[in-house]
C-alpha cells in the first residue's frame, strides 16, 4: 500500500489495464456498455499504477488495444444474457479480475454467479466494491486455477447437475497448453447438459505485431517486456477444434464481423486485413 492506494503487480496489473479500458469506454457517448465501477478501481489503484497504462508508451498501448477490449466486453456481456435466456441460472467467471458484470448486467431472478481469482485481486476488488449490491446472488472465491478450485466451488454451493454459463476471458494467454487442457477438462466435467462456454483465444503474435511493437517500450522493463514475460500460451490447434476435442460445439464470430455489428472500426492490432497483425478468436460453445 502506498499513500493509501493499493498495489497490484504482474497479472493483477493487467486486470487494472482492462479496468482502465472499460472506464474509458464508459465515458464515450456511443459506448458499448456502461461500467461506472471501473473508474473506482482505477482511482483506488492510485496515480503511480495508473501511469503505467495512461502515460508514455503505456498510453499508446492502451489506445492501440482499447477498442478491442470494449468489443470483447460487449461480446461476452451478450453471451451471458443469451446463456441465461437459454436456461442457465448458474454462471462462473474464471480469473474474474475486476469484472463487474454481477453489478451491471440484468440477470434473471435466481441467478447465482461465482467469481474466482487470486486473493490479492479479490481483496483489492472487495474493498473498492464495499457497499455495492449485485444484481444476482454473488459468490467470491479466492482460488488458483492451477490448484483444486472445483472443490472450492462445491463448498460455495456450485451444482454440477444444473446448466452453467462459463467464461474463460483473458486467461489462456497465461497458461501453457497442458494447463489449458487441464482447465478445460475440469470445466467439462462440471458442466451439465445445456451448459454454455465463452472463450477468448489470442495467439502469441499479438505481442509481435508491427502495430503493437510501435506502441511498446523498447526497454525489457517496458509494457511489452512485462506482457511477454507473463505469456505462456503456445497453442497451435484451432480453438474451435480444441473445444470440440473436449466435447463442446463452438461458434466463432470474427472480430471484423463483431466490429461491423457495433459500428466500430476493427482494432488495427488485430485487423486480419492488415499485414503483421495479431490474431484473436472470440467463441461461444455449448454441450
Amino acid at each position: 500500500m502506498t499513500d493509501g492506494h493499493e498495489r497490484l503487480a504482474g497479472v493483477s496489473s493487467t486486470a487494472l489495464f482492462v479496468g482502465i479500458t472499460r472506464a474509458n469506454e464508459s465515458r464515450r457517448p456511443e459506448r458499448l456498455f456502461e461500467d461506472t465501477l471501473a473508474t473506482r478501481f482505477v482511482d483506488a489503484a492510485g496515480p503511480e499504477q495508473q501511469a503505467v497504462w495512461t502515460e508514455g508508451q503505456g498510453k499508446l498501448f492502451t489506445e492501440a488495444v482499447g477498442d478491442y477490449f470494449a468489443l470483447r466486453t460487449r461480446y461476452f456481456d451478450d453471451y451471458f444474457m443469451q446463456a441465461c435466456a437459454a436456461g442457465c441460472r448458474q454462471a462462473v467467471l474464471l480469473a474474474a479480475g475486476l469484472d463487474t458484470r454481477a453489478f451491471r448486467l440484468h440477470w434473471p431472478d435466481g441467478t447465482r454467479l461465482f467469481e474466482l481469482d487470486q486473493p490479492d485481486v479479490l481483496d483489492f476488488k472487495e474493498r473498492v466494491l464495499q457497499g455495492e449490491e449485485p444484481r444476482c446472488e454473488r459468490e467470491v472465491i479466492a482460488a488458483d486455477l492451477r490448484e483444486d478450485w472445483p472443490s472450492l466451488l462445491a463448498k460455495q454451493g456450485f451444482r454440477e447437475d444444473v446448466p452453467t454459463a462459463w467464461l474463460v476471458e483473458g486467461i489462456l494467454v497465461y497458461l501453457p497448453e497442458r494447463d489449458a487442457d487441464h482447465l478445460l477438462d475440469r470445466i467439462t466435467a462440471l458442466s451439465a447438459p445445456g451448459s454454455h462456454l465463452g472463450v477468448e483465444h489470442v495467439t502469441r503474435s499479438m505481442v509481435n505485431t508491427d502495430q503493437a511493437q510501435e506502441a511498446a517500450s523498447a526497454s525489457p522493463e517496458g509494457i511489452m517486456g512485462m506482457l511477454s514475460s507473463l505469456w505462456k500460451n503456445e497453442m497451435t490447434q484451432p480453438p474451435a477444434d480444441w473445444l470440440a476435442d473436449h466435447g463442446w460445439s463452438a461458434a466463432e464470430e470474427t472480430l471484423t464481423d463483431l466490429a461491423e455489428r457495433h459500428a466500430r472500426p476493427v482494432p488495427p492490432v488485430f485487423d486480419p486485413a492488415l499485414p503483421g497483425t495479431g490474431r484473436v478468436r472470440l467463441l461461444t460453445a455449448d454441450r
